[in-house]
C-alpha cells in the first residue's frame, strides 16, 4: 500500500478529535435505567475505548435486565445458576451480548442443563450454549419444568405392515397392488463389484475437475450368479411386460386401474430427464405404487420427528465420547472435532436438526466399519424431476424421502451431493452446513488442527467458484434471529438469514487470534448499540476502532464500523486500523494477513466511499485519490470520482 501523505494523515487526526455536534444527553435523569447509565459511565471514563470495567459494566446492566425480565414473566431462574453464567465469561458474553433478550438464552441454557444434568452440561457449555443460542434466536421455547437428565431413546422403524391378504375384510386397491408384488417374482443379477459411480473430482481448490467421458461397452456391473426375488414398484415401472401383466391383474380384482410407463423410460440406472405425456403417465404411476406402499406399511409417510435441541446435544456427547479401540479410533480420526470448541464454532452443528434414527443408521455405519459419505451417486438431469428420481427405484424402504438414507440410494445431483457430506459431517459431530454458489450447490465445514490447536473453516464440492462465491445455507452466529425456510423434503436451504462463506472463516480466525479479545469485541458492539445515535458517528466509531485493534477478525465489528464511518476519510482511517490490525497477527497460527478477508473489508469500502461526498477541497481530493490508487482500486465508479475533482483524466 502507499503511504498516506502527512496532509492526509493530518485529516484523518483532524476528523478523529472534531467533538460530536450534537451536546451529549445525560444519562442520570428520570425513567433512564441506571444500569445503562453506568455502561455510559464507564465508557465516557476509559474515553471510549473498550476497559475492564466498561465490560464489567455492560455485564452488570444486562444480567438485571434479564434478571428484571424473568421475574416480571414469572420464570426466576436458581441464583446459583446465574452466578455460574456469570464465573465464565465466554458463556456470558454468549448470554447477554449476542441476543437482543438475553432472558430468552438464559432459559434455554437452564433447560439444557436439566437435560443434560449438571456434569454434562459444565463440561460442553460451548455447545449448550451454541443450542441455547440457536433455540433462543428461532423463537422456541423453553421448558424449565424440573425434571430428571434426559435418557436418549432412539425411535424404532415407524412402518405398521398391513397384513394385504386379510381374510376378514374387503381389500382395497392398495392391498391388490401389494399382492401383485408379492405374488410375483423376478430373476436379477447378484452384485459383487459395481464401477465407481459418476461423481465430480475436485482440485486443491475444492473446484471441479471435468473427469473424461466413460468409454462405451465398458460393464457398469460384476456379477456372479442370480437371485430370485419378489416385484419392485420400480421393476414394474421398468418394464412393459411387467405393466401389462399388473394391469391383466387389476382388472381380474375388479378394479379400473391401469398403467402405461413405456419400457425403461425409467429404471434403476436412467439418467435422462422425461417428458409430455410418458412424464404425466409415470407420475401417476409412481404415486400410485408410492401411496400403496406407505399405505400397508412398507415406506414411511412421513419423515420422523426432529431431534429437539437437548436429544441433539446428548446424542452428540454420546458419541463423542464412544471409545474406539486405538486402531479404529486412528483410522476415523476420532474425535473429528472437539465439542468443547468455542461456541460460535458450535452453532453450526447445533443448528442441525436431523432426527434420531437417521442419525443412528449413519452413526452405525461409521462407527462400526467406518462407512461416511461425502457424497452419492450424481444422476444427472432426472434428479430435477423428484417423481421420475423417486420412480426409478421405488421400492420398499424403512426411510422416507429427504433423508440421508434414501438421497444415498436414489442419488441425485449437486445439492443431494452437498447434503449427503453437510449431513454426515453432522452425525459425527463437524460442524457443516450445505452451501450456494452460482447455479451450484456445495458443502462448508468446521475443522480443527490439533497440531496448534487452531480452526478453520473449508469448502468442498465448488463448481463455480471459490470462497468468494459461497454462502453456507445457515445463519451466522450474530444474526438477531434465525428463521427457517419450513421446507420439509430435505433438499431445501434450512434458513432464510445466511451471510457469505467469508463470515464464517472469520469465526475460525477470531477464535484463532484469541477467543477472550473476540468476546470482548462482541461486548464492545452491544456497548455501541447502547450508545445514543448521535454519539455513535465519532466516540461510538472510536470505540469500533479499538475493538479491531483488540482482533481484528470480528466481522461484526468491521460491519458496523463500515456502515458508521459516515465520510470518506472515516472510512479510511478504520481501513487503516484494520490493517494495524492484521498486521499484529503476524505470527500467530490460523490467521491470515492477506486473502478474501482483506480484500473482502477493502472492496466494502470502496462500495461506501462510493455513496459519500467527495471532500470539497482540492488537497484533500488529491490525497483521497493517491490512497485509492495505492490500494489499486477497481471500483470504477469511484476512481473517475475523485480523478474528476482532482483534475485528471478519468478511465475510458
Amino acid at each position: 500500500m502507499q503511504p498516506l501523505s502527512k496532509a492526509l494523515l493530518a485529516l484523518l487526526f483532524f476528523s478523529f478529535v472534531l467533538p460530536a455536534r450534537s451536546a451529549e444527553k445525560p444519562v442520570n435523569v428520570p425513567g433512564v435505567d441506571a444500569g445503562r447509565a453506568a455502561v455510559l459511565q464507564s465508557f465516557k471514563a476509559g474515553k471510549s475505548v473498550f476497559t475492564p470495567a466498561l465490560r464489567a459494566a455492560f455485564l452488570g446492566y444486562a444480567r438485571d435486565k434479564s434478571l428484571a425480565a424473568l421475574k416480571a414473566a414469572g420464570t426466576p431462574l436458581p441464583g446459583e445458576f446465574i452466578d455460574w453464567v456469570d464465573s465464565d465469561p465466554s458463556v456470558a458474553t454468549g448470554v447477554y451480548a449476542t441476543h437482543g433478550k438475553p432472558e430468552d438464552v438464559l432459559l434455554w441454557l437452564y433447560s439444557l442443563r436439566l437435560d443434560l444434568g449438571k456434569a454434562k452440561f459444565e463440561q460442553y457449555r460451548q455447545l449448550a450454549l451454541a443450542a441455547a443460542l440457536v433455540s433462543a434466536k428461532e423463537g422456541m421455547p423453553a421448558d424449565i419444568t424440573p425434571r430428571a437428565p434426559l435418557k436418549l431413546k432412539i425411535p424404532g422403524d415407524p412402518r405398521k405392515v398391513i397384513d394385504t391378504k386379510y381374510a376378514e375384510r374387503k381389500l382395497d386397491v392398495n392391498d391388490h397392488i401389494i399382492n401383485f408384488l408379492n405374488e410375483n417374482t423376478i430373476e436379477e443379477a447378484v452384485v459383487v463389484s459395481k464401477k465407481k459411480q459418476s461423481k465430480l473430482k475436485y482440485d486443491d481448490r475444492g473446484i471441479a475437475i471435468p473427469g473424461p467421458d466413460e468409454k462405451k461397452g465398458t460393464p457398469a456391473k460384476a456379477s456372479s450368479g442370480t437371485r430370485t426375488r419378489n416385484l419392485y414398484a420400480a421393476d414394474v415401472l421398468a418394464s412393459l411386460e411387467l405393466q401389462s401383466k399388473f394391469n391383466a391383474y387389476m382388472k381380474s380384482k375388479g378394479l379400473d386401474v391401469s398403467i402405461d410407463c413405456g419400457e425403461k423410460v425409467i429404471h434403476w440406472d436412467s439418467k435422462a430427464m422425461v417428458r409430455g405425456e410418458t412424464y404425466r403417465s409415470i407420475d401417476a404411476a409412481y404415486k400410485l405404487f408410492r401411496q400403496a406402499y406407505e399405505a400397508k406399511g412398507l415406506l414411511p409417510v412421513k419423515r420422523d420427528a426432529f431431534a429437539s435441541p437437548a436429544e441433539r446435544c446428548v446424542y452428540l456427547i454420546r458419541n463423542h465420547e464412544y471409545k474406539f479401540p486405538p486402531k479404529d479410533a486412528q483410522k476415523r480420526k476420532w474425535p473429528q472435532f472437539p465439542l468443547t470448541a468455542p461456541w460460535p464454532l458450535l452453532t453450526m452443528l447445533a443448528a442441525d436438526r436431523q432426527p434420531l434414527r437417521e442419525r443412528e443408521e449413519r452413526w452405525i455405519a461409521f462407527r462400526d466399519h467406518g462407512e461416511f459419505h461425502k457424497y452419492g451417486e450424481y444422476i444427472g438431469g432426472i434428479a430435477q424431476q423428484h417423481s421420475m428420481q423417486s420412480a426409478r427405484r421405488l421400492k420398499p424402504y424403512p426411510f422416507a424421502y429427504g433423508t440421508i438414507q434414501m438421497m444415498l440410494k436414489d442419488g441425485g445431483v449437486c445439492g443431494t451431493m452437498g447434503s449427503i457430506s453437510a449431513r454426515g459431517h453432522n452425525i459425527i459431530g463437524v460442524p457443516s452446513s450445505q452451501a450456494t454458489q452460482p447455479g451450484h450447490c456445495a458443502v462448508v465445514f468446521f475443522q480443527h488442527q490439533s497440531a496448534d490447536n487452531t480452526f478453520s473453516c473449508k469448502g468442498g464440492q465448488y463448481a463455480t467458484g471459490g470462497d468468494e462465491k459461497t454462502g453456507p445455507f445457515t445463519p451466522w452466529p450474530f444474526e438477531d434471529a434465525f428463521r427457517r425456510t419450513g421446507r420439509k423434503n430435505g433438499y431445501e436451504i434450512a434458513f432464510h438469514n445466511r451471510k457469505p462463506m467469508v463470515y464464517h472463516q472469520s469465526l475460525a480466525w477470531g477464535v484463532n487470534y484469541g477467543f477472550g479479545s473476540y468476546m470482548d469485541a462482541t461486548i464492545a458492539h452491544s456497548v455501541f448499540n447502547l450508545l445514543p445515535k448521535e454519539r455513535r458517528a465519532v466516540e461510538g466509531l472510536k470505540l469500533l476502532e479499538g475493538s479491531i485493534a483488540m482482533n481484528p477478525y470480528h466481522f461484526l465489528i468491521v460491519d458496523t464500523a463500515q456502515q458508521t464511518a459516515s465520510s470518506t476519510l472515516g472510512q479510511i482511517r478504520f481501513w487503516n486500523q484494520f490493517v494495524a490490525g492484521l498486521a499484529s497477527a503476524k505470527g500467530r497460527p490460523g490467521c491470515p494477513l492477506e486473502g478474501l478477508y482483506k480484500q473482502t473489508v477493502r472492496n466494502r469500502m470502496f462500495e461506501r466511499i462510493a455513496k459519500l461526498p467527495v471532500p470539497k477541497d482540492k488537497k484533500s481530493t488529491q490525497a483521497v485519490l493517491s490512497f485509492l490508487e495505492g490500494l489499486k482500486c477497481e471500483h470504477q465508479q469511484v476512481m473517475n470520482t475523485y480523478r474528476k475533482a482532482a483534475g485528471k483524466p478519468q478511465a475510458g
